[in-house]
């Protein structure tokens, strides 16, 4: 009987197939997944414990780096080390203790090959490999040609043995340079310079390398510094693919497969921060996979195993689900009185069922569909009497209202206001159809991102307000819807250009009281003043702002009052910043309010010696308008920034003829009075009623000197002339032009001239 379903019933027989084909495709799925999975976590292993490695040597390099730099600063803070730096003459003595320090620290640290010191102005190069030692061209060109006059310079080289080595091999060199500070900004190229062995970081890196493994260190131009083989010293790697991916990545370790040489290669590496040296391992992909292997052939048995057993599994399960369709065609075959042909047999049984069942569809879709067209209009009528807290006011069919009623059950509610920032911009940059195909996508992308945490409704308030119902099922917002409001906003910013702040009203347990929490949301949204655009405000960050009731900062305005009075730009700002600090802590109508307070008070303080009502009305009374648009309070400070500029221009445009005369009879008087050994600022501030400080600081700003030098000049000037003109004693001269100690006017003459009096009536006469 099971046997004959299978050739006579086509939903049988697809039912079995796709049973099949599925378990095989699950069996598949699932072992290819767990074998790539397990090679790749193997790969991941080793990379990490390969890196783990490569970062010990790398700081046990950067510890030599540091021993280096420790050893420069030792010598070159030791006098004797820096006399046979900087000797004119040559000395054989102190050469001699200069070479027992240089011999003493070369046996205290072991990676040290060779060390000297080179004096440029002696010529002279000691070095512990032996002696007489000479510059080789490579150090000529890096201590005494190269204009690089850092402190510390890196290159690597290839030495000749020394005098005491035995091996007839060149050596492997890490050379650093060291310059003494002073030496930086002269032209003296005397240098302390250290060999590292090159032996000494190969051994660190063989120690985590295997025979197959190739591990060296680079530089960041690709050069080798270390090699586990020696010939690769010195080489360029740089136009290597592998060594080129390395290079170009920003990561500090990394790993990745490559082909190099033809095979495929595991290459990791680690970054020395310091020394922006590379510390690279290479190791044979295939020895990491042997074993992997084996387990891919064991997993394609147990795979093959399963598919079979999953195949005999499907062949009942099949018959059992079947049976339920099987009884209903009879029962449909009952009721209609039809018998089933073997043509009918051999058709597709739903057939049948569609057929019988098309009737009862029809009617409940048509019903379906009148309902479905008519409920999105009445959600959205019915949210706006919720907003309004006239639900009262609104009745529906007895069809509907049972499902609208349900699609609004919550134990609590909550709004959020949407509120488009810059709403004037906004306006004028786009027609009404962009306006509010803009509000129908900002609902839209709120409805759908919020949809993942709670139910919600959207609604266009007016056009520039967009409410959000929430239907919560706990009595606070969770932390990550905050997180969604945020990235609403960063979507609405990046596709449509625009920034959009959002308020969160007060959570309500009844429906009947969801026109308050739309209420508290409108009332939070204010807050945009203090947090700016892009916010997300709810009751926390508001409600002890709303209870705060601070006074009018009397000694803020005050504050700015005196500074544009003296109009000193920089104390204007502090006191604008002081004030608007003063604003941050008031509720936003109290701000407001402290913003035209302080309009009126500029006004009234400077307009009667000042022409603003007269001559600049418009533009007070512009600032008074815009100051009622401002959304923002750094809007607020730069419209209050720009009136007091005009304050301040206006104040210069009065005070720049009065100061420019009264500098100028200054400058008249101690032109006349300069002999005067008593003449001061303290004096002529007296006279001109004003303190000497103020007094000496519009002479600065007018004449670009201090009334000291000004004298100064005046008096010097006076006593060249003298000095030219007249044989009198340079004492008598001081005393005439009224500097009564001689001594400070000869300091003061050279200091001024180059030249003593006396010099200069010689040179000059």
């Amino acid at each position: 009987m099971n046997g004959n379903r299978l050739f006579r019933y086509s939903v049988y027989r697809k039912m079995l197939i796709n049973f099949v084909l599925l378990v095989a495709l699950a069996v598949l799925t699932v072992s290819s997944t767990l074998y790539f999975f397990f090679a790749s976590k193997t790969e991941e292993t080793i990379s990490r414990n390969v890196i783990s490695m490569l970062m010990q040597t790398s700081y046990t390099s950067s510890i030599v780096h540091e021993q280096i730099e420790t050893i420069g600063n030792h010598l070159l803070n030791n006098n004797r080390i820096i006399s046979v730096l900087m000797n004119n003459k040559l000395d054989y003595v102190q050469e001699r203790d200069a070479m027992d320090i240089l011999i003493d620290i070369q046996s205290t640290y072991p990676f040290i090959k060779y060390m000297g010191i080179y004096n440029d102005n002696t010529k002279r190069y000691l070095n512990t490999a032996g002696s007489p030692y000479e510059l080789n061209d490579l150090e000529k060109e890096r201590i005494t040609d190269s204009v690089d006059l850092s402190y510390m310079t890196f290159f690597t080289q290839k030495l000749p043995p020394s005098f005491s080595s035995s091996s007839k091999m060149p050596e492997h060199v890490l050379t650093f340079i060291l310059r003494p500070n002073y030496a930086l900004t002269s032209a003296y190229k005397g240098a302390i310079v250290i060999h590292v062995d090159e032996k000494y970081i190969l051994n660190t890196i063989k120690s985590i390398s295997s025979a197959s493994d190739d591990v060296f260190v680079m530089d960041s131009e690709g050069l080798i510094l270390s090699h586990t083989d020696p010939k690769q010293f010195m080489q360029n790697f740089a136009a290597m693919p592998h060594i080129q991916r390395i290079l170009e990545v920003s990561d500090q370790s990394h790993h990745f497969k490559a082909k190099v040489d033809g095979r495929s290669q595991l290459v990791t590496f680690v970054k020395s921060s310091q020394l922006n040296w590379y510390f690279v391992s290479i190791k044979p992909y295939n020895t990491l996979i042997s074993d992997i292997a084996a387990l891919r052939g064991f997993t394609s048995l147990i795979a093959l195993a399963i598919i079979i057993l999953g195949v005999w599994m499907v062949y009942f399960a099949t018959n059992k689900l079947y049976n339920p369709l099987g009884l209903l065609i009879s029962k449909v075959h009952g009721i209609t009185g039809s018998k089933a042909s073997s043509e009918e047999q051999n058709q597709n049984e739903f057939a049948l069922l569609s057929e019988a069942f098309s009737n009862v569809i029809d009617q409940a879709t048509t019903s379906e569909m009148e309902k479905q067209q008519s409920m999105p209009v009445l959600k959205k009528t019915y949210l706006q009497y919720l907003l309004r807290g006239t639900l009262h006011d609104l009745s529906a069919t007895h069809v509907i209202q049972p499902a609208i009623d349900e699609h609004f059950k919550s134990p609590y509610y909550a709004v959020i206001v949407a509120q488009i920032d810059r709403y004037a911009e906004f306006e004028l940059l786009h027609t009404q159809t962009k306006q509010g195909l803009f509000r129908f996508s900002v609902s839209n992308i709120s409805n759908e991102l919020l949809q993942k945490h709670t139910k919600n409704e959207t609604i266009v308030v007016d056009e520039q307000t967009l409410a959000i119902l929430l239907l919560l099922e706990s009595p606070a917002i969770p932390a990550h819807m905050l997180l969604t409001l945020a990235e609403i906003q960063e979507v609405v910013e990046s596709y449509f250009h625009f920034t959009v702040t959002f308020s969160i009203g007060d959570m309500v347990n009844e429906r009947t009281e969801i026109h308050h929490s739309f209420e508290s949301a409108q009332e939070y949204v204010n807050y945009r003043f203090f947090y700016g655009y892009q916010s997300i405000i709810h009751a926390d960050m508001v409600r002890g702002q709303q209870d705060e009731a601070n006074a009018y900062p009397v000694a803020a305005e005050k504050k700015l009052c005196e500074a544009l009075r003296l109009n000193h730009a920089d104390k204007v700002e502090q006191a604008l910043d002081h004030f608007a600090k003063e604003m941050g802590q008031m509720s936003y109508y109290q701000a407001l309010s402290t913003a035209n307070q302080l309009l009126n008070a500029l006004l009234r303080d400077f307009d009667g010696t000042l022409p603003i009502t007269q001559d600049y009305s418009k533009e007070y009374y512009d600032t008074v308008n815009l100051l009622q648009q401002q959304e923002t309070l750094p809007e607020v400070q730069l419209l209050l920034r720009n009136f007091c500029r005009l304050i301040r221009v206006l104040t210069d445009k009065k005070q720049t003829t009065k100061t420019d005369t009264l500098i100028d009879s200054v400058c008249a008087y101690m032109q006349e009075h300069y002999h005067e050994s008593d003449l001061g600022i303290e004096s002529i501030a007296n006279n001109v009623q004003l303190s000497p400080g103020y007094l000496g600081k519009l002479f600065r700003s007018h004449t670009q000197q201090s009334f000291n030098d000004y004298l100064k000049n005046i008096r010097l000037e006076e006593a060249k002339k003298l000095l030219l003109t007249t044989n009198e004693p340079i004492a008598v001269i001081s005393e005439k032009v009224g500097v009564l100690n001689t001594t400070y006017f000869f300091t003061l003459f050279k200091k001024t001239y180059g030249l003593s009096p006396a010099q200069y009536r010689e040179e000059n006469k």
